[in-house]
């Protein structure tokens, strides 16, 4: 009995530890790199999957479009049945009713009961009857106009290409955005518990002197004030890391209630690039004005179908019939085929509101397209500045904080040694963690700036 309540209570607890393992193992956060959430971002955010379904939806404007140009194939068929059918009396003699040559209407004999035997009752039509038609209409000529918007629709469809590329491109810079967010948030916090160790080691130090009697109460309660600020920038750091992390999640469509964390580092890649250049490329290659320009050609071909609409235009038709019935001994067939031309008259003036309507949006394209370029000439230069300004940054922060640290060590000994008061001391710590926070600023700011002028000019600079 206890041999296998032994084994009962080892089998127990095997399974609580595989099950505080596994609880364990789905607690711990999950880390992603930049490529990570740049793949993650691609396959999961919402915003493009709307844009890869609007070109979807672009492609099978060209299949409808490409459809007007070809050949139209229809059949129907239909089976009817009557119950009763036409009844007629016709006179027998007489040729059906008509007098005989030679005799007068009045002399036509009227039926009666007496006559009955010279009356012959028809029916007309039958109960049963099948027909079948198959129709072929094939447009000819029509001033280009079924062409001209199968070219709108392939236009069209190029552009929500760009439409979609510029959405991976937006994508992309959110997603480096958030990323880099999340990943000054954590240097933040490691800055932060820096800053709380030191003042600790400060508080240690004032409280050691002060049961030494070098130094007042002052000192002690200083250190304690400056210990609670640090603790408290070490909370809003830590809280500044989930706010990031919760965009970021959001970004990548994951579920707000994961932990997670990213890996990564500022690296500083310097670029040496002209302001002209950058501004040119942009021109040619961002894919809002690609995207702006095909939207133009594509108004165009529109505006061409809507002057053809008010002109005449050919097309070929040819039907096949079949139709048979109880009645009949053969099969009626009977073919055609034809052409049809279709002349508009009078249209309430509907096609002269038609072509100045597609002028108009033509114009509006046409514009939109100036307007998108100069919104892009102006991203392009204030990006530019913004790098060019974090590069400075960095070069004036590339000394400071190893010279703060060396001035938060010296000032320490002096503390020690009493040569300095605690205001000394605090003044050289703060020195430092700003200075960390403003060489990670300035890192942060240059690697985000540098993406942000790639995006702009809508390529990798080299």
């Amino acid at each position: 009995m206890n041999k296998l309540r032994f084994h009962y209570l080892s089998w127990v607890g095997t399974i609580l530890l595989l099950l505080l393992t596994l609880s364990a193992s789905a607690e711990e956060a999950k880390v992603f790199s930049l490529e990570d959430s740049l793949q993650i971002a691609k396959q999961n955010n919402l915003t493009i999957q709307v844009a890869e379904q609007n070109l979807q939806s672009a492609e099978a404007q060209i299949s409808t479009a490409r459809a007007t140009m070809l050949p139209r194939l229809s059949a129907n068929g239909n089976y009817t049945y009557f119950k009763d059918v036409q009844k007629s009396v016709i006179q027998a003699e007489g040729g059906f009713g008509f007098p005989i040559p030679g005799e007068n209407m009045d002399e036509m004999l009227t039926p009666s009961v007496d006559n009955e035997t010279e009356l012959i009752e028809l029916e007309f039509g039958a109960h049963h009857n099948v027909q079948g038609t198959v129709n072929l209409t094939q447009p000819v000529f029509a001033w280009g106009r079924y062409y001209y918007g199968y070219q709108a629709a392939k236009l069209q469809y190029e552009a929500t290409q760009k439409e979609l590329n510029a959405a991976y491109e937006k994508l992309r810079m959110d997603v480096i955005e958030a990323f880099y967010r999340v990943l000054i948030a954590q240097e933040l916090v490691a800055v932060a518990e820096q800053s709380v160790e030191l003042v600790k080691k400060q508080l240690g130090i004032a409280e050691t002197s002060f049961d030494a009697g070098v130094t007042t109460n002052f000192d002690v309660l200083r250190a304690n004030v400056q210990l609670a600020n640090a603790e408290s920038q070490l909370i809003r750091a830590k809280n500044g890391v989930k706010t990031a992390q919760n965009l970021y999640k959001t970004l990548l469509n994951l579920p707000l209630s994961d932990e997670i964390s990213v890996e990564g580092s500022f690296e500083i890649t310097e670029v040496q690039v002209q302001l002209n250049e950058l501004i040119n490329s942009a021109l040619e290659t961002r894919p809002e004005i690609n995207r702006s320009q095909l939207n133009e050609q594509a108004g165009q071909k529109q505006l061409s179908v809507a002057k053809t609409r008010r002109l005449p235009d050919l097309a070929f038709f040819s039907n096949y019939q079949i139709s048979h019935s109880e009645r009949l001994t053969e099969m009626n067939r009977i073919w055609s085929l034809g052409l049809q031309i279709n002349i508009p008259i009078f249209d309430g003036f509907a096609s002269r509101a038609g072509v100045k309507q597609s002028e108009s949006v033509l114009k509006q394209l046409q514009l939109g397209t100036k307007q998108v370029m100069s919104a892009v000439e102006f991203e392009v230069r204030n990006t530019y500045l913004a790098l060019l300004e974090a590069k400075a940054l960095i070069d004036v922060q590339r000394e400071t904080v190893t010279q703060a640290e060396e001035s938060v060590r010296i000032a320490n000994l002096q503390f020690k040694n009493g040569m300095i008061t605690t205001v000394g001391l605090t003044d050289t710590q703060l020195a430092l963690m700003q200075a960390k926070v403003n060489r990670l600023q300035a890192q942060h700011d240059y690697v985000v700036g540098l993406a942000r002028l790639e995006k702009a000019i809508g390529q990798k600079i080299e």
